[in-house]
């Protein structure tokens, strides 16, 4: 019987049947797989997660070094995205000196990131973004304002400003900060017009 064991037809009957084992391992371990994976999508489509999140009176807050309010954004919706972005409607944002609003931003929509306090502001047909300063002093119109760190900005999209009883001044773009003077280190440019008063 042990010329049996030592025979090379047998050793050869011992490896495939541990190769064929394997592969029978392998086929149903892919076939178990398969099955949860089914089982998964049927399970989520019955029950589909939210990849959007939506909250009526949405708001943002940026506060200085002091730990003083800086800017606030008010909002009547915003909906989260995957992505850390915010769309929102129906935007007001006040910018603040202390405890008084030197300026006040209106947009109809817009997006927000609550990472890095970057704020994006559109206009629509009926409405363009417009940024006021306190009791109407200065005034700024555009398509669209791009809100960064320290109260800069960038408007782009045609730009129209007013001071009140000094001077009106179009151009394409415009970056600048909302500061204590209201609009500081004001800078418009291309196709720039300017009407002194």
């Amino acid at each position: 019987m042990t010329w049996l064991f030592r025979s090379e037809y047998f050793k050869l009957f011992l490896a495939l049947g541990i190769l064929g084992t394997l592969a029978g391992l392998m086929f149903y371990a892919q076939y178990q797989a398969d099955k949860e994976e089914n089982e998964y999508q049927a399970n989520r489509a019955q029950n589909p997660t939210a990849e959007r999140v939506s909250v009526d009176n949405y708001e943002l807050k940026e506060v200085d070094d002091f730990n003083r309010l800086r800017w606030k954004l008010s909002a009547k919706s915003g909906i989260f995205e995957k992505d850390k972005k915010i769309h929102l409607t129906d935007i007001c944002m006040q910018y603040f000196d202390g405890e008084k609003v030197k300026m006040k931003v209106i947009a109809p929509t817009g997006l927000a990131n609550e990472t890095n306090r970057q704020v994006e502001l559109t206009s629509s047909d009926k409405q363009k973004v417009v940024a006021e300063g306190e009791e109407g002093k200065s005034r700024l119109e555009t398509s669209r304002l791009e809100l960064t760190k320290k109260n800069g900005f960038k408007a782009t999209g045609g730009v129209n400003i007013v001071w009140s009883g000094v001077a009106k001044v179009t151009g394409d773009y415009a970056t600048g900060v909302f500061g204590k003077k209201e609009l500081e280190d004001l800078k418009i440019i291309g196709n720039t017009h300017a009407i002194i008063q």
